[in-house]
């Protein structure tokens, strides 16, 4: 789940792919604010298959994007954080 201030990145990072004027850190960090937006259990199990399986299946998805490894680590990165507040948040509960 996104927290307050992932949304309010997600809308401005919107706001700039709309207005042509993204880089690719943007678009890569768009892209990692998606698949948080998709929900804890899928975080959890993509944070779990680790970052080789995680490229493997993000890569055909971002070609567009022509991002390098270090897009795809931080988009990784962002996952993990995620899904280790999801964690957190059920051990808490």
């Amino acid at each position: 789940m996104l927290t307050r201030s992932e949304l309010a990145e997600m809308k401005d990072l919107v706001g700039r792919v709309s207005r042509g004027v993204a880089s690719r850190e943007d678009w890569s960090n768009l892209a990692a604010l998606t698949l948080v937006w998709q929900g804890d259990a899928i975080v959890a199990a993509m944070a779990e298959g680790g970052y080789e399986m995680f490229v493997r299946v993000c890569r055909p998805q971002h070609d567009c994007h022509a991002f390098g490894d270090d897009d795809y680590q931080r988009m990784y990165t962002r996952v993990c954080a995620a899904a280790a507040r999801y964690q957190r948040d059920l051990v808490v509960h």
